[in-house]
């Protein structure tokens, strides 16, 4: 299977499918699509002009949920199967946390934070301090006490195993912690130190630390300009 997949890793949606690819040991070339300056014809493949996008020889798949899905059903690798929960309900609130993940965390935790902070500036623009500091005090907390009271004293979210959820959610956190924020440890022990826990995998720090050479040098060029 000869897997291509577009985007950028600093992208929590790439992450995602980059994870589920390295933990099944799948060999994949990381394409870079840029979010914001995608060529024109990436409408052909994406179109909504989002990354990332799967490709296996020539099929082309969209959204990082979709893909992922593929990925589980395509290479099954045993790995990848026990992502997805064994009863319907535990599937349903997997799904439920995903999407969660990916529409609720995402806009205040990776476009209001991580972007304002980390992209902005790299693209020679001044970030936006005064919505970083409202998403920050305002928006975030009441995300974070939803996920602290839905982890409880599990280990994982969904049936105390790994799933696409822990997944998904990880992944956002990540750019959290990239913009320099932290999961106040007083406030929400509980998915603080599940955050460290998943952080303390192989995989995700193998990623992370990937990711960390590319952000030192975004920082160096800021101070070049």
């Amino acid at each position: 299977m000869a897997l291509i997949v577009h985007g950028a890793p600093l992208s929590p949606f790439v992450r995602k499918v980059m994870y589920l690819l390295n933990l099944a040991e799948t060999q994949y070339t990381l394409k870079i699509v840029v979010p914001g300056s995608v060529p024109e014809h990436f409408v052909n493949i994406s179109p909504l002009k989002k990354i990332p996008v799967l490709q296996d020889h020539d099929w082309f798949q969209a959204d990082s949920s979709i893909i992922c899905n593929y990925l589980i059903e395509t290479l099954g690798h045993e790995a990848l199967t026990s992502l997805i929960p064994s009863t319907a309900k535990l599937r349903a609130h997997m799904r439920w946390l995903e999407k969660f993940a990916d529409y609720e965390l995402a806009p205040k935790v990776t476009f209001n934070v991580f972007r304002q902070r980390i992209i902005m500036p790299a693209s020679g623009k001044t970030p936006n301090e005064a919505l970083i500091q409202d998403t920050l005090l305002e928006h975030i907390p009441p995300l974070l006490d939803y996920l602290a009271n839905q982890l409880g004293s599990q280990a994982y979210f969904v049936g105390h195993r790994c799933t696409l959820a822990d997944i998904a959610i990880t992944s956002q956190l990540i750019n959290f912690m990239h913009a320099g924020e932290s999961i106040n440890n007083t406030q929400w022990p509980t998915l603080a130190a599940y955050f460290e826990r998943m952080l303390s995998q192989p995989i995700w720090r193998a990623l992370v630390e990937r990711e960390q050479i590319t952000l030192n040098k975004m920082h160096q060029a800021q101070v070049v300009l």
